[in-house]
């Protein structure tokens, strides 16, 4: 090899270092926010709901973004799916709590006062 030659071959521009696209599939990559992640809820629902069962709907809708990245549509769809339940999951379960809580409380309460009058 003289200092004259191109080390790449005889074709300007060809690398044998770098993949070549050659028999690659042809990936089609989809903006974030085609398929919503469900992540600003899922954490508003830790928060606020103080339900560990936010905690998949985090991980799941953590999920979507990076699915899209990489090409997997389908895989997006079911990770916001998958958020979207543990999300829902979620709530009702607080509200369940918090409404059985204060119908609870709002017996006793009653109870003690009819109690104390008589």
């Amino acid at each position: 090899m003289s200092y004259g030659q191109n080390p790449f071959g005889d074709q300007p521009g060809q690398n044998p270092y770098q993949p070549s696209s050659y028999g690659q599939p042809n990936k089609q990559y989809y903006p974030p926010g085609t398929v919503k992640n469900y992540l600003l809820e899922s954490i508003l629902s830790l928060v606020f709901c103080g339900g560990l069962l936010a905690i998949p709907a985090i991980v799941f809708a953590s999920q979507v973004d990076g699915k899209l990245a990489q090409g997997d549509y389908h895989g997006a769809v079911e990770a916001s799916k998958n958020a979207k339940l543990w999300l829902t999951i979620a709530v009702s379960v607080a509200l369940f709590c918090g409404l059985g809580g204060m119908c609870f409380y709002g017996v006793m309460i009653m109870g003690a006062i009819a109690g104390g009058a008589g």
